[in-house]
This record gives C-alpha cells, structure tokens and sequence, in this order.
C-alpha cells in the first residue's frame, strides 16, 4: 500500500496477512503508515530523500529510484522542481502494470482544467509534466492509480503520453496557497 490512509477495513486488511510493506511515495504525509505497519506487522519503505521528514515513525527503510521494493514494486524517481528528489513512483507488475503516482500525477479537477485531458501534473512540482514526467514513459503500463482522484483502468500510458504530447501547463494562479 503506499500513502496509506486509515479506513473502516483496516482490520479486513491486516486478518488477510498478506501485507508485504508499507510504502511512502513522498515525505509530505506520513499519513497511518505506523498504524497500518503496527497492524499488518508489514515493513515501512521510505523515499530516501525524505527520511529526515517523518515525524511519527520510528522505524523504517529507505529506498532511491531503480530500487525494488517487495511485492517487485520498481521505484522511479521524480524530482520534478523540488530540491529533495521530490516523489517516487511505483511500477507494479500486477495487472498488466500498474503505475503509483501519489501526487505527481491526478486526475482530479484541480489537476485537470482541460476537459480533453483526464490526467494532469502535480500544479507546484510538476506544472509542467513533458519538462518532468516524461521519463514515465520509458514503461509499459495499463494502469494509473493517483492520490488525487479517480484511477485510470487501460489505456493509462496512453492518457499520459497525450498530456505530455500537449505540452501544457498546471501552475497554480498566485492565490493558489497549498
């Protein structure tokens, strides 16, 4: 699970036992990590550029882009315009590949003003995806599962070449305080 966020199955989650790790995509939210590894017994994977960020855990291993996590998760590093390696992607190979994207990526509105685009790039990091995101397509996926918003079943890889194609722009307007 990455980012992880309680909810009301969490003990359905923890009885099933086949939690291999908890994985933090971004040091911006520690979110219930600790309370989903404490429960599942599963092991805390953070971005190593973050580690410093965690305020709440005690316990945890770092990863770096190109690192394998379990469950054969392949972490892809996206800087995008943040100093501190900024967010880590997740390729999973379930399902005809799956990508993680966390906050890079989303398809809600805040993320998609154009209506012939259903997936736009983080407004502070990644304003501009085919400056910063453009080395996701290196990957064969299906599937495209965001923070922020409904997920993408097929024709994902798709959805993202076109936004990269378009070349535009999500930086926030100057009110924009978040």
């Amino acid at each position: 699970m990455a980012d992880p966020i309680e909810c009301a199955d969490l003990e359905t989650i923890a009885e099933a036992g086949d939690t291999l790790a908890v994985v933090l995509t971004n040091g911006w939210y520690e979110r219930s990590a600790a309370l989903f590894a404490q429960r599942t017994g599963a092991p805390i994977y953070v971005p190593a550029g973050h580690a410093h960020l965690y305020e709440d855990l005690n316990e945890f291993a770092t990863f770096s882009g190109g690192d394998t996590l379990p469950g054969n998760l392949l972490a892809i590093a996206t800087p995008g315009q943040r100093a501190d390696g900024g967010d880590q992607v997740l390729l999973s190979p379930l399902q005809g590949s799956t990508l993680i994207v966390g906050d890079c990526l989303g398809t809600a509105a805040k993320w998609t003003p154009w209506p012939e685009l259903p997936l736009g790039g983080h407004l502070r990091n990644h304003p501009v995806p085919a400056e910063t995101l453009t080395q996701l397509l290196e990957y064969e996926f299906e599937d495209l599962l965001p923070g922020h918003g409904a997920p993408i079943i097929g024709g994902a890889r798709d959805a993202l070449q076109k936004l990269i194609e378009s070349g535009v722009s999500t930086s926030p307007p100057a009110a924009y305080d978040s």
